[in-house]
């Protein structure tokens, strides 16, 4: 592996011929492979540019996802709009093809639909409905003469006379009663 020297008790002293190990105090090997060695061949000196172009790799393969992700939501984004875009269109249609219905149809087939609707309706008016009508208007005559000619109709009528009577006849006691005072009478109502 390394070539070094040491006493065996924790100082090591580096062979001058490797400069990327340097000493330790602990009594192991410190790695330092950024330390310059320029003497070249072994491992220290192809780590660095090694690594420096697995980190490029890395980076490019890393710049190149992260392209093609924002590439693949741009395109999703861009896709979601046209489908609105569609939507809305159609949705558009959809109304005035409605509205373009809606006009024709109630200029042509929608009003003599409503003409002959009403004209049933004014039959139906003027025929059965106007015949019940009639009865019902017949049956509530023949209840109000019924209700008239009753026995408890009248002796309430009857005794609404008397009320009344009584009333005249206060009515004139009292302004008699006014011009010459009180007079007392055998008749009593």
């Amino acid at each position: 592996m390394a070539s070094y020297y040491g006493t065996g008790a924790g100082n090591l002293m580096p062979d001058r011929a490797l400069s990327g190990i340097t000493q330790s105090h602990g009594g192991g090997e410190a790695f330092n492979f950024n330390s310059g060695n320029k003497a070249g061949g072994g491992f220290g000196s192809m780590l660095g540019p090694a690594l420096g172009l697995a980190s490029a790799g890395i980076g490019l393969i890393s710049g190149i996802g992260q392209q093609r992700t924002a590439a693949s939501i741009a395109q999703a984004q861009l896709a979601a709009q046209n489908a609105a875009f569609l939507e809305g269109r159609e949705r558009d249609k959809g109304a005035l093809a409605g509205s373009l219905f809606n006009q024709i149809f109630g200029t042509g087939t929608g009003a003599d639909l409503s003409f002959n609707r009403e004209k049933a309706a004014k039959q139906f008016e003027v025929g059965p409905y106007a015949e019940r009508l009639m009865g019902l208007g017949s049956e509530a005559s023949k209840r109000e003469r019924m209700a008239a000619i009753s026995p408890e109709s009248k002796e309430r009528a009857q005794f609404e006379n008397r009320l009344a009577i009584q009333r005249s006849l206060a009515e004139k006691r009292a302004q008699t009663d006014a011009m010459f005072g009180p007079i007392s009478s055998s008749y009593r109502a």
